[in-house]
């Protein structure tokens, strides 16, 4: 079966390419249709086994995959333009080659992978390929110190069904599942239409056999599972869940470069410090308020207490802000700007702890560091202040916080702020006191710190009982960037078995379940782009005790390199075998 045959000759490969790359863009977050993941691979998968020729091969495959890339990262362009310009050609030059060297070894695979061949020897070769997708997905993670946007597995971040699996191995379990059934799903449809018309099958038992494609039904089996785990870990987490923490998640939506302006620093703390106020007010009847409704509430609540009221009694146990909240205040225990005793104070008029996104100066072994500073968040207790201990972002973005190879390349970073920032070096998490004077345990993750598994597993390894996710997506404009980083707190969450809490200067802000459940903060338009407050109650497991993915990590992409090992291997015997004369 030739999927290209169904086009007039001249657009064949240029419909094929477009086939792929609009299934593989619309499975991802903003378009949110999950389903098409499940088909992206397979018109090419089809094409492979009809033995296309390598020169239309390469440059087909090769556009598929860079097209995918730049339209997944078409956001980039709002980043400090004409820069995210260069960055949308250039991120997707390079990161697109790993799935491009899959879609080659899928031309060497698929024309042999037939019903002539022997099912194991079939089965082998789908699974080595699998196991390839999973390896070059893991190498994203560290080359050129790692971008693993949007894996295939996170394209299954609305249908926790199909995640329940990575609580053992992690979004590449998901991954795997996913690519799998493309490759089943294509042996079928060729089963079916080309090699049984080769071999017409008889009605005896025997003929139906010769149409039979068992490494399909072999390919549901991980769906199957995976909707059976997730069933039992439903009535498992129903009956074994309860309340963790109660918050609030203040989404400032702050102009990421006006933000680091000195001359709009007022208008920034009244922004915070209506939020932040208005938090008590909120209710579980009335979860949200936008800036002009928490305005109004405070107004409403000073001039109550104002005629004689008592303070109003809150829920809540922290408030949470956005990453980098005020940079242009560094937050420092010797408080020479003020800064810390604004916020203990603001504490305890809110009644309840903050958790900030702010920066603080780096401290190296002879104290402060000259022009350095840390991506951080601290705790700020309404009774003694600012907590000694903060974290620290351990993952930088290079070219935004920091030069790779400075001392080399004539090249400066892109945001407005000179001094470098310095990555942390612990995974220990906060500690806040909750309101019913037990300590909370929350691992944090800065920005973008949440796509790379392995910082979630040493936040949970250190004790941490949730994370907590501070982001700006606001470089990005209001389009797919938000949703898809968030799709990676989904898989963190589900990973690790521990609710995932965020909160971003714009949007994606709410709260992920253990099972990948989302409660998103959203306007009375469903929008999660706008300025305002919203509460929230999170539950998580009883009894927590670590996944085995947060024990063991990313054994999977070793099994998959295995598969990939013996699948070659196979492949060489097989023609030394051949070759030999007889």
């Amino acid at each position: 079966m030739n999927p290209t045959k169904f086009f007039p000759r001249a657009l064949r490969v240029p419909a094929l390419v477009a086939l792929t790359v609009a299934l593989w863009t619309l499975s991802m977050p903003g378009p949110n249709l999950s389903g098409a993941a499940w088909f992206f691979a397979v018109p090419f998968a089809l094409w492979a086994a009809s033995r296309p020729a390598w020169k239309a091969w390469l440059p087909a495959s090769w556009a598929a995959c860079f097209l995918a890339g730049v339209v997944n990262l078409v956001w980039l362009r709002h980043l400090y333009p004409p820069l995210g310009w260069v960055a949308l050609l250039l991120l997707p030059l390079a990161y697109t080659a790993f799935p491009w060297l899959w879609f080659v070894a899928l031309r060497f695979v698929m024309p042999r992978c037939t019903g002539e061949r022997a099912f194991p020897s079939r089965v082998v070769d789908l699974l080595g390929l699998t196991g390839l997708w999973l390896v070059l997905e893991w190498m994203l993670t560290w080359f050129l110190t790692g971008f693993p946007w949007m894996p295939i597995g996170a394209t299954q971040w609305d249908f926790p069904a199909a995640l329940a699996l990575c609580r053992f191995a992690g979004t590449p379990a998901a991954s795997a599942t996913v690519i799998f059934f493309n490759l089943g799903l294509a042996r079928y449809l060729r089963r079916q239409f080309v090699e049984a018309r080769v071999a017409p099958a008889s009605p005896s038992p025997v003929g139906f056999l010769r149409t039979f494609c068992p490494e399909f039904y072999l390919a549901l089996a991980p769906v199957f599972a995976s909707v059976v785990v997730f069933a039992y870990s439903c009535v498992e987490y129903d009956r074994g869940a309860e309340k963790k923490f109660s918050f609030a998640a203040v989404q400032t939506d702050f102009d990421p470069n006006a933000k680091w302006d000195a001359r709009r620093v007022s208008e920034n703390l009244r922004v915070l410090e209506t939020l932040t106020l208005a938090a008590p007010t909120l209710s579980r009847e009335r979860p949200v308020a936008t800036f002009p409704q928490a305005e109004s509430a405070l107004a409403a609540e000073r001039k109550r207490r104002a005629e004689g009221g008592k303070r109003l009694a809150t829920d809540l146990d922290f408030v949470l802000w956005p990453e980098a909240a005020m940079p242009v205040f560094p937050l420092e225990k010797s408080d020479a700007n003020g800064f810390a005793a604004f916020l203990k104070g603001l504490a305890h008029e809110a009644g309840t702890a903050l958790v900030v996104g702010a920066v603080a100066p780096a401290e190296t072994a002879g104290g402060a560091a000259a022009d350095a500073y840390h991506n951080s968040v601290h705790v700020v207790d309404p009774r003694f202040g600012l907590a000694d201990a903060f974290a620290a972002k351990r993952h930088l973005v290079p070219f935004g916080e920091y030069v790779p190879l400075a001392d080399v390349l004539p090249l400066r970073k892109v945001v407005p702020v000179a001094s470098d920032c310095v990555p942390g070096a612990s995974a220990e998490p906060l500690l806040v006191r909750s309101r019913e004077n037990r300590v909370l345990r929350l691992g944090a993750l800065v920005c973008y710190e949440d796509v790379f598994p392995e910082l979630g597993r040493e936040c949970v390894a250190a004790g941490a009982e949730a994370l907590v996710v501070v982001t700006n997506d606001a470089w990005y404009g209001r389009e797919a960037g938000a949703h898809q980083h968030m799709a990676h707190s989904v898989m963190q969450a589900v990973s690790l078995g521990v609710p995932v809490v965020r909160c971003g200067n714009a949007g994606w802000s709410g709260v992920i379940s253990p099972i990948g459940q989302i409660q998103p903060m959203t306007d009375a338009a469903g929008s999660i782009y706008f300025r305002g407050v919203g509460r929230f109650d999170v539950y998580g497991r009883r009894a927590a005790s670590p996944t085995f993915y947060a024990l063991h990590g990313d054994w999977l992409v070793f099994v998959g390199a295995g598969f990939f090992a013996l699948a070659a291997v196979a492949r060489l015997l097989r023609r030394s075998f051949a070759a030999k004369p007889r």
